[in-house]
Formats: structure tokens, C-alpha cells, sequence
């Protein structure tokens, strides 16, 4: 009777674990040709195009269900996403967070002509922060871009699950592909709104936001004006706390 238990217990046992496994493997996403990446080496745009993007984007770029179309996008558009991580994703319809880049520079590169050549959009902007008018470019960040990025370029939330990212550290270039091309919820901001001259002031009061913008005290990692607020209350009242004890200790020993 025993036996016939640890038998039974024995079978059951083997059945759960063959159960789990199949869930595991159903319910994995499994990871699309778009997100292999690695086994193309070099310049290759074509070849990197069909193995890592063609699965959900098309492969003549026309798009599918999984992607959104890519002809008419433009070399501009591809450089961002792919520069800042959001492209390609682990699978489809994964969320686009900046992370560091999955291909490397040369390949990018190969990627961006590619995609030039499918037809249409801005090209990659020259972004020249060298000699660019700072204070314009202050001017043209608090008309166009603090509403959302913050007033110290720290970031911040818009609404319907938007949220603008801090832009403190980003590249020049990365910054004119964003105003070019409006990535997420951004707005689009073509040569006729703001020059290809403002882009270089923009990007260079950006430059000066990370490094010279608070030559009178600390900037808690430009975080914001709301949490340096905090910080400077919780350290100012522990002082206040620390100095109140200290003097009762001396009125009473």
C-alpha cells in the first residue's frame, strides 16, 4: 500500500514538473529576430536591417502589426532610437526606456543609412554647441521645452503615462534628433520653428545646465527644484534639531 503511494506521489510529482515546464515555456515571450543582435559584424546595413529590425518593422520597412512603418522616418529618427537604447526592443510592444546602446557605432551607422535610403525625414542635424549664443538658447528652452523637461532640464511627468525624460549629459546630437523628429509624446520642431543655429544654442545652455549652472552651492544631482527643496528642508531642520539639543544639554548637564 505504501508502495503504491510513494508511486502515485512519485507520478504526481513528475506531472507537476512537466506541467511548470510547458507554462514556462508558453508563457516566456520569446524574443523576436528584431532583438537579435551581434551576429552581423561591420557596416553591413542591409544584412543588420534583415536580422535585428525586418521582423516587426518589414521587410522593405512598410511595417506590420508589430511595428511601425520606417520609410519616411529618415536617418534622424533612426540615430535617436537606436542611440539611446529604445530600439530594439526585447519583444513587441515592450515599453521604450533609454538604456545603453545594443549595437555598436559602426553598426549604427550602416543602420541610419539604410534607413535614409527607404526615403524621407530629417537627416542626422550637425548640432554646433562651440560659439553658440547661451542665452538664446535659455530663451528657446523655457518657451519650447521647460513646460515639460522642467525648468532645470531635470525631467518630469505630462500626463497620460508620459513622462519627459531629465536631459541633463545628453548628447548634442541626440538632443537636435529629439527637437527633429519628436519622439513619444513630444512635438516635432522643424527648421522653420527653430533654426538649425538654435539647436546648437539649446544644446549648449544644456551643457551649461550640467556644468556650470550653480557656481553658489550644491545641485543634488540636478534633481529638480522640488527635491533639492526637500533635501535643503530635512537638512536645515536635523541642523536646527542638532543645535536645540545641544543647547539644552548645556542648560541642563
Amino acid at each position: 500500500m505504501n508502495d503504491r503511494r510513494r508511486a502515485i506521489g512519485g507520478l504526481v510529482a513528475c506531472a507537476a514538473i512537466l506541467i511548470g515546464w510547458a507554462l514556462t515555456e508558453v508563457l516566456t515571450p520569446v524574443r523576436p529576430a528584431n532583438a537579435a543582435v551581434g551576429q552581423v559584424s561591420g557596416g553591413d546595413g542591409v544584412a543588420l536591417y534583415l536580422q535585428s529590425c525586418a521582423a516587426c518593422h518589414g521587410r522593405a520597412g512598410a511595417g506590420s502589426s508589430d511595428g511601425p512603418p520606417l520609410v519616411g522616418v529618415g536617418a534622424a529618427a533612426a540615430d535617436f532610437m537606436l542611440r539611446t537604447g529604445r530600439m530594439p526592443l526585447a519583444a513587441p510592444g515592450a515599453p521604450m526606456v533609454s538604456r545603453d546602446p545594443v549595437f555598436s557605432d559602426q553598426q549604427i551607422r550602416a543602420l541610419d543609412d539604410y534607413i535614409a535610403g527607404l526615403g524621407g525625414g530629417p537627416a542626422i542635424p550637425a548640432v554646433q554647441v562651440t560659439g553658440a549664443d547661451v542665452a538664446r538658447g535659455r530663451d528657446l528652452f523655457i518657451s519650447s521645452c521647460a513646460a515639460c523637461h522642467g525648468a532645470g532640464a531635470g525631467g518630469d511627468a505630462v500626463g497620460g503615462g508620459f513622462v519627459a525624460p531629465p536631459l541633463l549629459g545628453t548628447d548634442p546630437v541626440i538632443v537636435g534628433e529629439a527637437i527633429r523628429t519628436g519622439p513619444g509624446a513630444m512635438p516635432v520642431f522643424g527648421p522653420g520653428q527653430i533654426s538649425d543655429e538654435e539647436l546648437g544654442a539649446i544644446a549648449a545652455y544644456l551643457v551649461y545646465l550640467q556644468d556650470d549652472a550653480a557656481p553658489g552651492g550644491l545641485t543634488v544631482g540636478g534633481a529638480g527644484p522640488v527635491v533639492e527643496g526637500y533635501v535643503a528642508w530635512v537638512v536645515g531642520i536635523g541642523l536646527l534639531l542638532l543645535a536645540v539639543r545641544r543647547i539644552e544639554r548645556r542648560r541642563h548637564p
